[in-house]
């Protein structure tokens, strides 16, 4: 069993690593057993999945554990240290019952969590009134036809794919029909679809580097052999990407994740022109478009396509309810056509009740209206974010990313590196959490950067939360006027 100390010098996630690592090597884990998943031990524990999957991405990373398709993580064949039985045992291992009481575990006062959403801010009341309509519909037989009672189409119900494509052109310009919008329960089930699409003919793709972990660990799991690509100020490294041998890339030009770079129109038609030539094909992952402070939103990268090779990615995971596991893709339309073949005979993964809700939501002028409360209400805390980090901390603290979306990327020139930074906070009372995970190529992280999640936290929360970040990292930094 593993227990959590949140006030022990080592970070939450380096705690259950290794709890872990000990646990293969004396034998306790034997090789082939199935490790818990993310998920079930975040519950377990009551730690945050990053926390769990950072510990996970490190026992991977040596060689610990391995990530089977459709099997999750399971322990790797270690050769056992014969002689341990010699060496006395280790003193506060991670197991229990040695004559040692765990230590009881104390939630930090402040988690800055990336991915949770301020429930405050879900529209309950129209949510309610449309889902109750749609029910009333469905009862009396007035909807029966499109999809409560019958099984439907693969693609997703139409009335909402048909909403989807007049928004996306209005709001990204994305230039598709309904046809060609496939309505997906997240990102990683829409890269599930698309390696499905694309194995016959591409067996790699490359990734951002650094890059969001959950497309990463998809891409792998269904096979696919990742090419980590650096990332600067302008997006990827379009030379880089051409030297490469992929023919597929995924990449987040409008709000890079983790860094927030934004990539300019000269690179968007370089990485187009790469494509075309090529023959390849851009999985365009537009995460978090609508959440812009600074500025109208950029228009995708799919807008400026003209030989159909994006396949575009969106969700509404961070506008509306992570927990709904609602998402998108707009594929080209050669690739809808071979979606309409592969997929022949599935159903779609989203329940057709929470599409149908949706799709009134939108049509009556419902979404728009939430999104213009939601930008107001994320850049105030943006806002609260990023000038009190500044007066507080000033040049000891850079900040990349902002002016968009629910994350910042801190980062401490000169200061101590990244897991010394998490531990202070933590003795503060403050969750941040590591960037490190997100680097698939170690040798460039820049070893004193921290992931910032802001959307589920008050704005007098996030003043008092970076007061005590000064506490911990720079005590002797006085309030600037």
């Amino acid at each position: 069993m593993l227990h959590l100390d949140a006030t022990a010098a080592a970070p939450l996630y380096q705690q259950i690593y290794d709890q872990l690592k000990q646990d293969i090597l004396s034998g306790a884990l034997p090789q082939g057993m199935r490790l818990p998943s993310i998920r079930a031990l975040a519950r377990d524990l009551r730690a945050g999945k990053n926390t769990v999957e950072n510990a996970y991405a490190q026992l991977v990373l040596e060689g610990y554990v391995s990530v089977l398709p459709r099997s999750g993580y399971r322990v790797n064949v270690i050769q056992r240290d014969l002689h341990a039985a010699e060496r006395p045992a280790a003193q506060g291992g991670g197991n229990v019952g040695h004559g040692r009481a765990p230590a009881i575990r104390r939630s930090p006062d402040y988690d800055f969590h990336y991915g949770n959403l301020d429930a405050s801010t879900f529209p309950y009341a129209v949510w309610r009134k449309l889902l109750f309509a749609v029910m009333e519909e469905a009862r009396t037989g007035r909807v029966a036809s499109d999809g409560m009672h019958v099984y439907g189409d693969a693609h997703g119900d139409r009335h909402l794919r048909a909403e989807l494509a007049a928004y996306l052109y209005r709001s990204r310009g994305v230039r598709c029909t309904e046809d060609q919008v496939v309505m997906c329960s997240g990102l990683q089930p829409s890269i599930m679809a698309v390696t499905r699409l694309l194995h016959h003919e591409h067996g790699q793709v490359a990734l951002e580097d650094p890059a969001y972990n959950g497309a990463r660990r998809a891409y792998e799991c269904f096979g696919f052999r990742t090419i980590p690509i650096p990332v600067s100020e302008d997006g990827i490294d379009v030379t880089a990407l051409r030297a490469s041998s992929a023919r597929v890339v995924h990449i987040a030009p409008s709000h890079q994740f983790p860094t927030g770079a934004v990539t300019p129109i000269c690179r968007r038609m370089e990485i187009l022109n790469w494509a075309t030539e090529r023959g390849a094909w851009i999985v365009e992952d537009d995460y978090d478009s609508e959440l812009r402070y600074d500025g109208r939103p950029i228009p995708s990268l799919q807008s400026i396509d003209r030989h159909g090779r994006v396949i575009y990615t969106g969700t509404f995971s961070k506008t509306l309810s992570p927990g709904m596991r609602m998402s998108y893709m707009v594929l080209p339309e050669q690739l809808a056509d071979r979606f309409r073949s592969v997929f022949a005979g599935f159903q779609c993964t989203v329940p057709w009740l929470e599409q149908a809700v949706l799709a009134r939501f939108m049509a009556e002028g419902h979404w728009e209206r939430h999104l213009r409360r939601i930008c107001l209400a994320k850049k105030r805390k943006h806002d609260v974010f990023v000038g009190m980090a500044s007066r507080l901390m000033g040049d000891g603290l850079r900040i990349h990313g902002h002016n968009a979306g629910l994350h910042l990327l801190l980062e401490v020139p000169g200061g101590p590196g990244e897991a010394a930074l998490v531990e202070r906070a933590a003795a503060h009372g403050v969750r941040v959490y590591p960037a490190s995970p997100f680097w698939a190529d170690a040798r460039r992280y820049p070893g004193n950067c921290l992931f910032i999640g802001y959307g589920m936290l008050s704005e007098a929360d996030i003043a008092a939360a970076l007061e005590r970040l000064r506490q911990a990292w720079f005590p002797a930094t006085a309030l600037r006027g």
